[in-house]
């Protein structure tokens, strides 16, 4: 394993782990529209747009892994 395959699993694995934690932020600011009488601060809101975020950096790591993939070739 090179240096650079490992780079692009912990850019893999971060990415997941901000995809996770968005997603849990999702399901906890849509609460209210299930529980109309609860109300959570709208920051929850921006703390879902970490599921993007999360995306993002999950894509970044598939291509790191696939460019050092086709370098090694």
């Amino acid at each position: 394993m090179t240096s650079s395959d490992s780079r692009a699993d912990l850019v893999l694995r971060v990415g997941g782990w901000i995809t996770a934690a968005g997603l849990t932020f999702t399901l906890i600011a849509i609460l209210p529209l299930v529980l109309p009488s609860l109300e959570l601060p709208g920051a929850l809101w921006f703390l879902s747009m970490l599921t993007g975020v999360g995306l993002i950096v999950v894509c970044i790591g598939l291509v790191m892994g696939a460019r050092s993939r086709g370098r090694s070739r």
